[in-house]
């Protein structure tokens, strides 16, 4: 595209899991659904010993020093958490609303279970007993990605080897738990791009993540490189302001690229002041655009059947929009689509929004950001989930955004407008 590609060369310490098993005593073999990202590994051989259970929250793992400790964790809504910590804008088409239910596993995942507690009472393992998804939708999947390496082994199996599981302790059987892997320095790049325009004292920064476990989760980068190619096949005068294309890595060890509780994109930002906080000598980000997991089309499970299946929908696209004049520009950018299934919201605090719009929010960067949370986000799958992204829906998302970037660019600085003013952005600045 003729852009001079920069990378940061960053390092991180990478857990990577090879053999993931559970035995009970008498020989039972326990279907494991996935290892507990970055908890922790066991010899080839595996750890044995008595199994205590912990029914919900658990507050303590003394009980459990020297054993295994199993954990029940019950299935929490994604839309009651949404309703919770967004305030609705608007939708595409009208009447659009949060689904009464999506079992997605994704913020029981984050929410997780305190495995560090665990470790600090001495326990030897932990099982992770996921209850209200069925065995299929929860295989596979890699949450949550939001702790640092624990030093202490733990899976997540699904209900139904739960109540195995619960059966054999109650008749005083051990489990051996193997999680066998590797935990070693590696390099890592975060790859961007600066676009000039005219104006080179403003940027639009255009990012999203590299990594993630299918095609769903990391195939941000295509849709940035969409944007590249089409802005850079304009001429200079074609553009008012810079563009900075970003595609960073980390997203799925946030302990490790995050900076003061923001996601991967704030470790850009702390590296590159001098192409958006417009102190003296640098450039001013006016706006920000984000997309990730482009095409999604929508899966529900059904844990009475024991398997997702296809709505025949595409997947409800998550708009966040820091002020009103952002919503719209979202608004004008997506007329006439085909496809569009959108929910606009307001982020309630810096804090708990989601996707790599967030760093730009909180450093207060005016925003519009695409993060849908598909059932099989965060999901290993076979083939990496293609047959689940509908490609045509996803070049209508990007061709909105290609018109949300030109509209933002023509817009005056002023009638852009700011991010409202919210504690954790204040919290964000003092730290």
């Amino acid at each position: 595209m003729g852009l001079e590609v920069k990378r940061d060369q960053l390092t991180m310490r990478r857990w990577m899991p090879r053999t993931t098993a559970f035995k009970l005593s008498n020989g039972e073999v326990i279907e494991v659904a996935a290892p507990f990202p970055y908890s922790g590994l066991t010899p080839p051989g595996g750890i044995s010993g008595k199994m205590v259970l912990f029914n919900g929250r658990v507050q303590a793992f003394e009980k459990a020093r020297g054993k295994i400790a199993v954990v029940t964790v019950k299935r929490r809504d994604l839309a009651a958490f949404l309703e919770l910590v967004t305030n609705r804008r608007g939708s595409l088409p009208e009447g659009i609303d949060f689904p009464k239910a999506v079992t997605t596993p994704l913020i029981t995942g984050l929410l997780g279970v305190p495995i560090d507690k665990a470790r600090e009472a001495g326990v030897l393992a932990v099982v992770c007993i996921f209850e209200g998804v069925s065995e299929v939708q929860l295989k596979g999947q890699v949450l949550p990605f939001t702790t640092p390496y624990w030093g202490l082994p733990a899976i997540w199996v699904a209900q139904s080897e739960g109540e195995r599981i619960k059966a054999a302790s109650k008749h005083g059987l051990s489990g051996r738990l193997t999680l066998d892997g590797t935990l070693e320095d590696v390099a890592t790049d975060t790859i961007y791009a600066v676009l000039p325009g005219c104006n080179l004292l403003e940027t639009i920064i255009i990012n999203t993540h590299t990594d993630g476990p299918n095609a769903c989760e990391e195939n941000g980068g295509a849709g940035v490189l969409a944007l590249a190619h089409y802005f850079s096949s304009l001429p200079k005068s074609a553009r008012n302001r810079s563009l900075v294309f970003v595609l960073v890595t980390g997203h799925f060890q946030l302990p490790q690229f995050g900076r003061h509780g923001n996601q991967a994109t704030a470790t850009w930002l702390e590296m590159h002041p001098e192409l958006w906080d417009g102190k003296p000598g640098h450039a001013k980000a006016v706006a920000g655009a984000t997309i990730e997991h482009l095409g999604c089309t929508e899966w529900r499970d059904d844990f009475a059947k024991g398997h997702p299946a296809p709505t025949g929908k595409p997947e409800l696209d998550l708009i966040y929009t820091s002020n009103k004049s952002m919503s719209d520009v979202y608004i004008a950018a997506a007329r006439g689509r085909k496809k569009v299934r959108a929910l606009i919201v307001a982020p309630a605090a810096a804090q708990v929004m989601l996707g790599e719009g967030q760093p730009l929010y909180a450093s207060g960067i005016p925003t519009i950001s695409s993060c849908p949370i598909p059932d099989y986000l965060c999901q290993v799958l076979p083939g990496g989930g293609l047959d689940r992204l509908d490609p045509d829906y996803a070049f209508q998302q990007v061709e909105t955004f290609a018109r949300t970037v030109d509209l933002l660019d023509r817009m005056p600085r002023g009638e852009i407008g700011i991010v409202p003013f919210n504690l954790s952005t204040v919290i964000g600045d003092l730290l």
